[in-house]
């Protein structure tokens, strides 16, 4: 009979090594399982010869470095699947590194199995690497650590995932046009300053009149432009850079999370766009079994709001103090009255979970009606304000034209 040696997850979370006889390693799995362990890894042990982990040999052609959305639901579904026919956490890990798209996600997994074999959870293993795995993903593999039910809980994640991939792609997709119309009337904008324009100044020299005001003003502005072409060039990535710096502090993040829930037009698109992502979350967490003050803990942390963020703490700490979740909704005017509403029906029915499910649906659906109706009215103003731009460099050409027409006449 094989002997194999295993490492398994009590349910407080405590490491137990060992090594036994068994007939397979899904007899040995079932074993542990029925004395209410997480089994985490499985080794058979032999005398001659081993067993290399097929992560040594993960071929890094056509792979990428960044982890997209994309690697990270491939991730959760494919482990969800892997654990729920039996195999144990740590081959789970090591087959999906090797087919992982992104090199560093399959460091981090890799990485992930080292933790684990020294006797880490799987969920305190994830927490070394915050900027991949958000406090959802530790919120849900808490979950799922402590309940035993990880499979089930990564199938959830995973369908959330999918969703929100779904949902940005079309975003993306209706971004597209908009984006292509902008980047053609920048280009034609530098080609008309940096090319064009100059050669309509040394035609121009050439006649002794005065110039329009217009072309002045457009021959100048060419003349700036090409002369400091560079430069120009230089201090608008400099000073992207900066502004990309100095949002991530802490006090100027503070004040733009506040100013751009207050813009014009697209303000009330970034709220529901954060609305939609609240619902969400705290459906995915309640309906994984986690408790309604973590709920929204955790939701707190991964909205991506400074101002939402305090607001949701806040009610955080009210429900911890035993008071209801839909009255400290209705308290916090940030809330609309459908949030807190729908919560309070969840409330009586017992049905909380699935009210914030709809709700998500609703500020989906939402968002996505708003998107559109501000790309439609987009368009037409973008291909009209191209219109004046070029419209209004070729009129501020031809006046001196007209201009040297009628002194000829």
């Amino acid at each position: 009979m094989p002997k194999y040696s295993y490492t398994a997850k009590t349910e407080n979370s405590r490491t137990i090594k060992g090594t036994t006889l068994a007939s397979s390693q899904e007899e040995l799995i079932r074993n542990l399982r029925s004395k209410n362990l997480f089994v985490v890894a499985v080794k058979e042990i032999k005398e001659k010869g081993s067993k290399v982990s097929i992560s040594r040999f993960s071929n890094l052609q056509g792979k990428r470095a960044s982890v997209k959305l994309y690697d990270l639901t491939f991730f959760a579904r494919n482990l969800s699947t892997t654990l729920s026919s039996g195999v144990t956490l740590l081959r789970s890990l090591e087959i999906i590194a090797y087919q992982a798209e992104s090199t560093r996600l399959s460091k981090v997994l890799r990485n992930c199995c080292e933790d684990i074999k020294s006797g880490l959870s799987f969920g305190e293993a994830i927490s070394k690497y915050p900027d991949i795995f958000s406090s959802l993903w530790r919120g849900i593999v808490h979950v799922g650590e402590t309940s035993g039910n990880l499979p089930f809980v990564l199938d959830k994640l995973a369908d959330y995932l999918e969703l929100r991939m779904e949902f940005e792609r079309k975003i993306k997709s209706a971004l597209v046009y908009p984006a292509i119309l902008v980047g053609a009337a920048v280009v034609a904008i530098i080609i008309f300053l940096k090319f064009i324009l100059p050669k309509f100044v040394s035609i121009f020299e050439e006649f002794d009149i005065v110039l329009p005001l217009p072309t002045r003003i457009i021959f100048a502005a060419s003349e700036v432009f090409s002369k400091n072409f560079l430069l120009i060039i230089i201090i608008f990535a400099g000073l992207s850079a900066l502004f990309l710096s100095i949002k991530s502090k802490a006090s100027v993040r503070k004040y733009w999370d506040k100013i751009s829930l207050r813009l014009p037009v697209i303000g009330k698109v970034i709220f529901v766009f954060y609305l939609e992502r609240i619902t969400s979350t705290i459906y995915i967490l309640l309906d994984s079994g986690l408790p309604v003050v973590y709920a929204l803990e955790i939701t707190a942390k991964s909205v991506g709001n400074s101002l939402i963020e305090s607001s949701i703490l806040y009610v955080k700490d009210k429900v911890r103090e035993g008071a209801s979740l839909s009255e400290e909704l209705r308290k916090v005017k940030l809330f609309p009255l459908l949030v807190s509403e729908m919560a309070k029906i969840g409330e009586e029915t017992g049905t909380i979970s699935d009210v914030f499910q709809k709700v998500s649906i609703h500020y989906r659906k939402d968002l996505t009606t708003r998107t559109e109706r501000i790309i439609a009215a987009f368009e037409p103003l973008m291909i009209m304000g191209m219109g004046i731009v070029i419209g209004g460099i070729v009129i501020s050409l031809f006046m001196p034209l007209f201009k040297l027409s009628s002194l000829g006449g």
